[in-house]
């Protein structure tokens, strides 16, 4: 039982640092987007 929680809260971790990764990604894709329109 105590495993099973201990193997919980590390899978919402991993997910939650996985989503936050996800994001961060996201936004960088559209400021790429951005700096390669300035450069024109």
């Amino acid at each position: 039982m105590i495993g099973f929680i201990i193997g919980l809260f590390i899978g919402a971790f991993i997910g939650v640092a996985v989503m936050c990764l996800c994001t961060v990604a996201s936004k960088s894709d559209e400021e790429i987007e951005n700096h390669t329109d300035d450069r024109k």
